[in-house]
């Protein structure tokens, strides 16, 4: 198994998971991207959440530093009852299929809140959609937002507590989406898009049957190995659930990570700019693959 190299004296660096205020990040893309030149990254991507909408200003912005931009996106969706993403990597961010799609996912997320407050009304809380709205920067509405308006209240100290306590399947505030996409389908709408699909975190499904199935049958392109919440065992499994699925394949497939990262008060362990898990030739021969066939 390859492993980040620490000995060197001047290690590069890739982050290919982060998200902005275009989503549920803490920063808009302008400030994001600042923290990674600081962090000495040398090749990111933005990916949040169902939108594109923050990938361009992004790219400018980190380009004129001579860092690598990958544009990005994290697709929710729902298998066997739970919640997978996936991410693309490298798409057009404005084809019309995707935007459409998007447009559509957006509104599912919206009519989520608008349940997801009122269970938080049921159980006395006093809060509004109007709350949300002013902590989320841009046009998603997410559980993080929500949970900052939580804390905003003096519900919860902070907003690991909040997910903790309300905002996680089972609890009270929980609500799931009404209309998700399914793996296959998020993965045909990247690839219309012209990207790679990749399934994020595969540490919170434990399908990895399926996984390697959608790589073998559904064309996945590989599997988010070096995530932040992977440690060396997860790390071992996932990039051996890889190497089963180019046995089958007879090809490579990617292997990505990066840290997540939203913003500093989530209270999140290794969830930092510029720390990073992922072996920086694996982010090197994304980006390789992405140039090339564009």
């Amino acid at each position: 198994m390859q492993e980040n190299n620490t000995t060197h004296k001047k290690q590069s660096l890739a982050d290919l998971h982060m998200h902005s205020t275009a989503s549920d990040g803490g920063y808009p893309p302008e400030e994001l991207m600042k923290k990674c030149i600081n962090g000495k990254l040398e090749i990111v991507a933005l990916t949040d959440h169902d939108t594109t909408s923050g990938v361009q200003v992004a790219k400018e912005i980190v380009e004129k530093h001579g860092i690598k931009f990958i544009t990005g996106i994290e697709l929710s969706t729902r298998f066997k009852g739970k919640s997978v993403d996936i991410l693309g990597y490298g798409i057009d961010s404005r084809n019309e299929i995707l935007l459409n799609k998007l447009s559509h996912q957006l509104q599912m997320r919206r009519e989520r809140m608008v349940r997801m407050i009122e269970k938080c009304q049921e159980i006395g809380m006093p809060i509004h959609l109007k709350d949300v709205e002013k902590e989320a920067k841009g046009d998603t509405l997410s559980r993080p937002h929500l949970a900052q308006v939580m804390v905003n209240h003096q519900i919860v100290p902070n907003i690991k507590e909040a997910f903790n306590l309300y905002l996680t399947p089972g609890k009270p505030c929980y609500e799931v989406k009404e209309e998700e996409m399914t793996p296959q389908q998020a993965i045909q709408l990247i690839h219309q898009a012209g990207g790679i699909a990749v399934v994020a975190h595969p540490i919170f499904y434990s399908i990895d049957e399926d996984i390697l199935r959608w790589v073998v049958e559904d064309g996945l392109d590989g599997i988010e190995v070096y995530h932040r919440d992977h440690d060396k065992d997860a790390i071992e499994r996932f990039y051996a659930l890889a190497s089963e699925a180019e046995y089958k394949l007879g090809k490579r497939i990617f292997k990505t990570g990066g840290s997540d990262f939203h913003h500093e008060s989530f209270g999140r362990e290794g969830e930092i700019i510029g720390k990073t898990k992922l072996p920086f030739e694996e982010a090197e021969y994304l980006f390789d693959y992405i140039t090339n066939k564009n």
